[in-house]
């Protein structure tokens, strides 16, 4: 009786025969021409990100070395300064010496009070660039740390002008 639980049909083999040729040929093509253009997309994209984050790393070195050359210009500038401030101190205590009984030395007081107010603001702006230095430091580590593109464009001041191109 095993005969009774084994049954046939009898099918037309025209189909089956049409949809292995489509299976051959479609094992034998690869790959579909909307697939290869969705993968050439990617690649440009890609390529496109890549040159975002080298044009980003160059800007940054760039920035990094007109920045470190920044506070040796500012020493020199506040070394001409302090210098300049002597040399008025100096005269100023000439004159006073000379003629004492004419001149008053509040008279440079103004001028000595302002010069030491850009001193200090020169200072501070020093101080400025350091911290500014060490911000571009810690962005340069995270770049080459491999912190992903979208987390720094986020970031990126000119994101909104990088969306509209």
């Amino acid at each position: 009786m095993p005969e009774e639980d084994i049954s046939y049909e009898i099918i037309p083999v025209t189909p089956i025969k049409k949809l292995e040729e489509r299976m051959e040929k479609i094992e034998s093509s690869g790959s579909s021409p909307q697939l290869q253009s969705l993968i050439n997309q990617i690649i440009e994209l890609i390529r496109g990100n890549q040159k975002i984050v080298n044009d980003v790393i160059q800007a940054n070195a760039d920035l990094k070395n007109e920045l470190s050359k920044l506070p040796s210009k500012i020493d020199d500038l506040l070394d001409s300064m302090n210098n300049f401030l002597s040399l008025i101190e100096a005269a100023g205590k000439e004159e006073t010496e000379t003629l004492q009984p004419q001149v008053n030395t509040d008279t440079f007081k103004p001028v000595i009070d302002e010069l030491k107010k850009i001193s200090d603001q020169n200072q501070k702006l020093i101080d400025s660039n350091q911290a500014v230095l060490e911000e571009i430091n810690r962005t340069s580590k995270r770049l080459k740390g491999g912190i992903p593109v979208s987390s720094l464009l986020s970031t990126y001041p000119l994101r909104k002008d990088i969306k509209s191109e």
